[in-house]
């Protein structure tokens, strides 16, 4: 790294620590640096036994039951290697020329196949394009130099290690304890936190960069994927996870207002019982369905929010609640909690929820509702604050990330600061379908 740059992120970074949190921080690295031993304490339920295989479905959860084997459908499976070869063909046009197909979003409303994702998602998220933009700017090696600041001083490792341990381990890529894929998840959110010293980091995060590995594995293109959903225009998840959530907070205002509009009969209901979105729409938001849908409709509403962007995201929690309405009007408040926290284990229509989706986003498009209203203006002492960190940000003393340093961070295509170590960025990228 450069002296010039490393001095300024030192100085940015300056905190102080004790002993004791620098060499926590060094026994964590270490212990993911060592991977899984044999000396590890191993509870009985971490071992994968003959059943196991009779247990996982085809995402790779691994289920409390055997999973009955379904008869093989001979037509149903040559028409699944018919679409992926379409897809196939798709994305090497895409790498080739690189012209987003035409048909794209039809083809991605009408399903993408599991295992296509893995290429699908890149292209969709132009990891190539910011990696490439990245280390134009500041060389070669950004998402190494990112890790071993975050191994010198980071302070997020000791919850990073506390969520890794506690995410997805129902899937067979996360469930043994410092395997592989942990070991990834755990570089990824610990670089990512230095990357991004705006954001840091924030619960909720470990799923979605779970999500990411388990279609695309490499750790470094999951980084620059994780920073495409953070800064990218289509996007622009940064502000859900900074401190006080507060693009949070505006999905929760927005929701009230299209609750209010297109299921008054549930709104109204809501209201009498008090359940506030807050109650129960926090994860919908916060990491896109994941964990609140079953998973392969999880799956379809990632795929339509990498090709939509955040419009998804509320038009999804308005067909939620249209879908399932005469049994919430018709509920108290612990049994709308009993049957929301449980959506992800009910068989449902898929194809169905997701006609509705759509025609629900044509109605919010229609009415020009679909993209959340602008953030209010900062009070006069935010932007009195703003305008002094900008200042301590050019002379390297400021926590301030690049994203909050740029006017107009809410336009749909912004400036892209690596991070504070690396003010004024001069890179640009636009996600656009």
């Amino acid at each position: 790294m450069d002296p010039a740059l490393q001095a300024r992120a030192n100085n940015e970074l300056n905190r102080d620590e004790t002993a004791e949190k620098r060499e926590e921080r060094e026994r964590i690295f270490k212990r993911y640096d060592q991977g899984r031993s044999k000396t590890d304490d191993i509870e009985p339920w971490e071992e994968p036994t003959f059943s196991y295989y009779m247990k996982k479905d085809e995402y790779g959860f691994i289920h409390d039951k055997v999973i009955p084997m379904e008869p093989t459908d001979r037509k149903k499976m040559e028409k699944n290697q018919i679409r992926e070869k379409k897809w196939y063909k798709m994305c090497e046009y895409w790498k080739k020329t690189g012209q987003m197909p035409e048909d794209l979003k039809a083809r991605v409303w009408k399903g993408c196949p599991n295992s296509m994702r893995g290429e699908v998602w890149p292209l969709l998220l132009q990891i190539k394009a910011i990696k490439e933009e990245n280390e134009k700017a500041h060389g070669i090696g950004v998402y190494e130099k990112m890790k071993n600041m975050a191994r010198e001083r980071s302070p997020d490792i000791r919850q990073i290690d506390l969520d890794v341990h506690r995410t997805y381990r129902n899937h067979e890529m996360f469930q043994l304890k410092y395997c592989v894929m942990q070991q990834k998840l755990f570089y990824v959110l610990a670089a990512y936190s230095m990357y991004n010293t705006q954001v840091g980091y924030c619960q909720g995060m470990a799923n979605v960069v779970a999500l990411l590995l388990m279609y695309m594995q490499n750790e470094e293109d999951v980084f620059w994927a994780l920073t495409a959903l953070l800064r990218g225009g289509r996007y622009l998840m940064n502000d859900l996870y900074i401190p006080s959530l507060p693009k949070l907070f505006r999905f929760f205002d927005h929701h009230m207002v299209l609750r209010k509009k297109f299921v008054p009969s549930v709104h109204k209901h809501f209201k009498k019982i008090d359940m506030e979105p807050q109650l129960y729409a926090t994860k919908w938001f916060l990491q896109c369905y994941l964990d609140k849908l079953p998973f392969s409709l999880a799956l379809r509403v990632w795929d339509i929010f990498l090709v939509e962007g955040e419009e998804i995201e509320s038009a999804m929690a308005i067909t939620i609640l249209r879908t399932f309405k005469k049994a919430f009007v018709k509920a108290n408040d612990e049994q709308i909690n009993t049957f929301l926290s449980s959506l992800h284990e009910k068989q449902l229509d898929e194809e169905k929820i997701i006609d509705n989706l759509s025609e629900t986003l044509l109605e919010l498009r229609k009415t020009r509702m679909s993209h959340l209203p602008p953030p209010p203006p900062p009070s006069p002492t935010t932007l009195a604050k703003m305008t002094n960190n900008n200042s301590r940000n050019h002379h390297g003393n400021s926590n301030m990330s690049g994203a909050e340093s740029l006017p107009n961070i809410q336009q749909t295509a912004y400036k892209s600061s690596i991070v504070s170590q690396y003010p004024a960025l001069p890179v640009t990228y636009e996600t656009t379908v």
